[in-house]
């Protein structure tokens, strides 16, 4: 008869550093994890020396003889303190075999179960005939497999779909984002544009009105004016002097209000 939770038996959390004995076995763990496992109905038809000479020629496994049979202990992984951490073991007694697994918290329980059971069907079929197990043991224990394969499966694909909407979503949230960022750039630009535009008309101002000081250009209108007989031609004074025609006015209009001319 099978015995199984989901592909397995009992499951507990072991918390900090939990000591289990099973028959005749010592399991020390130090580390946080679940334990799951099946039990099948099987009968043992070789001796038990002939068993232990059989699983000797194993590699990276242990063999651990019992009263009531024999352990076989495969640790995949060990923890910082080189305690096993990923480990199963099969205990193969008479009339019985028993699977226990660990299942690290970071690691799916249904992919470590198919990656078990997968490592199990591998060992009964090297036992070969050392055990007889009835046919519906082995149609049940494949028959929970599958079922948590398709789940498996099925939930990969859930959530690789629900990655895909919420990756397009934010593609499409993106490309909204960089098209209001091409038209604030195309804004700035054209701001930019008639600022430099507005800048080379300031610097043609500034460089037109630019060149004698107030002073200097007071007694150059002085001094003109006395030489052409109290009259002034800004245009030409201008370009004689390179001064703009509008500086020009505005500093005859402070001699007038200074009283150093007189309009005619």
């Amino acid at each position: 008869m099978v015995r199984l939770g989901k592909l397995g038996g009992r499951k507990k959390k072991e918390k900090s550093k939990t000591t289990s004995k099973t028959k005749g076995v010592d399991e020390t763990k130090s580390t946080e994890v679940l334990v799951d496992g099946f039990e099948l109905e099987a009968k043992l038809s070789i001796t038990k020396r002939k068993l232990l000479s059989l699983l000797k020629q194993l590699p990276n496994v242990d063999i651990v003889d019992y009263k009531d049979g024999v352990a076989v202990i495969y640790v995949e992984s060990r923890n910082i303190r080189k305690q096993p951490y990923l480990f199963s073991i099969i205990y193969l007694e008479k009339d019985k075999i028993r699977f226990l697994y660990t299942i690290p918290p970071k690691i799916s329980p249904k992919k470590r179960r198919l990656e078990v059971l997968s490592y199990f069907l591998n060992m009964m079929s090297y036992l070969g005939d050392a055990y007889q197990v009835p046919l519906r043991e082995l149609y049940l224990l494949l028959q929970e497999a599958i079922r948590e394969m398709s789940e498996y499966v099925s939930l990969d694909y859930e959530q690789m779909y629900s990655m895909h909407d919420a990756l397009k979503a934010q593609i499409e949230q993106l490309k909204r984002e960089i098209e209001t960022l091409r038209e604030s750039n195309n804004t700035l630009a054209r701001q930019n544009y008639e600022l430099k535009m507005k800048l080379d008309e300031l610097q043609v101002k500034y460089d037109k009105l630019k060149g004698l000081s107030d002073e200097a250009l007071k007694n150059k209108i002085m001094e003109w004016i006395s030489e052409h007989n109290g009259e002034i031609d800004i245009m030409e004074f201008s370009k004689l002097y390179n001064i703009h025609p509008t500086r020009v006015e505005e500093m005859l209009n402070l001699l007038v209000e200074a009283g150093f001319l007189e309009p005619k």
